[in-house]
């Protein structure tokens, strides 16, 4: 089965051979979740609550986390059902769950239950509602829970109109500090030096392939809850 719009690490989850072939993209996609597991066990009794890993595509990352931390209950979301079948094919663990889910309609495809940690990966810049995304996120965190987000931020100014024909925008730095400060009372980031775990990318060092490390990735702690009295009315 072909999954055309998602990575499959096809050589592992080693990041070494990659970079060894420059493939940029697929290191990328890797080192994340590499900094995401060492994120995950700093907040290993947050995780314990649950961790939901938005877009989860070929479903390699989540495994990754399910098997770091097998108390912990592991959901991993994405709206392409190819993708879901896929992951549901080659990554089982008995703490490990791919759900068929749209982040902004999330009651209805992947449950009201809330969870410690939201992993969400190169996901944002996909989503035409993207204020919806984050409103639905954050009802769905612990009040202590933690978003671990990526989206590509290079830019000095937000591009409207990316090349990449599945992207709907792709930030300034400016813009995604103001949008993801609306949503999260503490935004840590690589490029002040507050940024958990900013080593894990030295692993590049030597390579050839960069990570620009400017306002991505995040860890977001504290979500904004704002006391809605439409919430739950029919």
């Amino acid at each position: 089965m072909v999954v055309e719009e998602h990575f499959v690490p096809v050589k592992g989850l080693d990041i070494a051979p990659y970079a060894a072939a420059g493939d940029v993209g697929a290191v990328h996609h890797l080192i994340r979740y590499a900094w995401a597991l060492e994120c995950l066990a700093d907040l290993r009794d947050l995780a314990a609550h649950g961790v939901v890993d938005v877009a989860c595509g070929a479903g390699y990352g989540s495994h990754a986390i399910a098997q770091r931390f097998p108390r912990a209950r592991v959901v991993a979301v994405d709206y392409d059902r190819t993708a879901v079948d896929f992951a549901r094919e080659n990554y089982r663990l008995p703490n490990l769950e791919f759900r068929h889910g749209d982040v902004t309609r999330w009651d209805e495809t992947i449950g009201r239950e809330a969870f410690g940690c939201v992993v969400s990966f190169d996901t944002i810049e996909h989503v035409s509602h993207r204020e919806i995304m984050m409103q639905n996120l954050v009802n769905h965190l612990r009040d202590d829970g933690a978003l671990l987000l990526s989206t590509p931020c290079g830019g000095d100014v937000n591009n409207l109109s990316p090349q990449w024909v599945h992207h709907k925008i792709e930030y300034a730095a400016s813009s995604l500090f103001d949008f993801v400060s609306r949503y999260f009372r503490t935004v840590l980031r690589p490029d002040d030096g507050s940024l958990p775990h900013r080593e894990v990318f030295d692993r590049l060092n030597g390579t050839g392939i960069t990570y620009l490390l400017k306002m991505n990735p995040l860890l977001c702690r504290g979500p904004v809850k704002v006391p809605d009295p439409y919430r739950g009315r029919a």
